[in-house]
């Protein structure tokens, strides 16, 4: 019954891809085994019925060890706890881990807040639950001021205003 169930699904997903690549559409452009290839691939992330993070990405992988991987132009709106956009990240790939509620980003990789704040790193995770960002990479941030930081590790909430770089680096001159 679920082989059927399966079968049935990519059936659906087949003719309807194909149909809305005729007509010109966004969709899926290619699905071969576990990868799906888009113009671009939309995911949603809920969070107790408010979306917590809209991704998108060209190009999928369903099964890496219960894992959904996303590469190729990865961009994520993040949403605060009442559904509002609060920051939108740009990074070269993602490991969205199923059982969890983390986002893996890494490559380069920039965040950018509504409030104006900017990160740039390597590497971060996103806690969905807690609307959290974390790294610990080397981070450059500029604040809402222009003021630009520099350091090792870095904590925020989604849209910055609440941020700690864990090892400042750099001078100050008075």
């Amino acid at each position: 019954m679920k082989n059927n169930k399966l079968f049935l699904l990519t059936l659906i997903l087949f003719f309807s891809c194909d149909d809305k690549l005729e007509r010109g559409g966004n969709s899926i452009t290619e699905y071969i085994d576990n990868q799906i290839t888009g113009n671009p691939i939309h995911i949603e992330i809920s969070d107790n019925g408010n979306v917590s993070m809209k991704i998108q990405a060209d190009t999928l992988f369903k099964y890496n060890y219960g894992h959904t991987t996303l590469f190729g132009g990865v961009y994520a709106d993040l949403f605060d706890s009442y559904g509002k956009k609060s920051s939108e990240m740009h990074s070269d790939s993602a490991i969205i881990y199923n059982n969890s509620d983390s986002v893996r980003a890494s490559g380069e990789i920039i965040i950018e807040s509504i409030n104006g704040y900017k990160l740039m790193t390597s590497e971060i995770m996103l806690y969905d639950n807690e609307k959290l960002v974390y790294s610990d990479k080397d981070v450059i941030f500029t604040s809402d001021k222009m003021d630009t930081l520099y350091g090792e590790g870095f904590w925020s909430n989604y849209d910055m205003s609440n941020y700690k770089i864990l090892k400042p680096k750099g001078l100050i001159n008075n």
